[in-house]
């Protein structure tokens, strides 16, 4: 089995998606506004969310418009996020 390494960046990445969430305080945000808040493109924060974040946040979807909308979980924190982060990239999931 090889193991997939996560890159710094890409940690950092996630980090900055989840605070921009958190602060919009439960409101739901959409792709592009993410990637705006965080200067990350919006197919990056795409991937990462559905990579890495996917059991922390909240989908809605605007079907005529294929609009995803995210929004943090209750109780999701940034420490939960890291440690699932941590032990993913010891089993080599990520």
């Amino acid at each position: 089995m090889e193991l997939v390494h996560l890159r710094r960046d890409t940690v950092e990445n996630v980090i900055k998606i989840v605070n921009c969430l958190k602060r919009s305080e439960g409101g739901w945000l959409w792709i592009r506004e993410i990637g705006r808040k965080c200067k990350l493109h919006h197919k990056t924060v795409s991937r990462l969310i559905d990579r890495h974040l996917s059991m922390f946040v909240e989908e809605q979807r605007l079907e005529p418009f294929n609009i995803r909308m995210f929004r943090l979980k209750p109780g999701t924190n940034i420490n939960g996020v890291i440690k699932y982060l941590s032990v993913m990239k010891k089993l080599g999931k990520t």
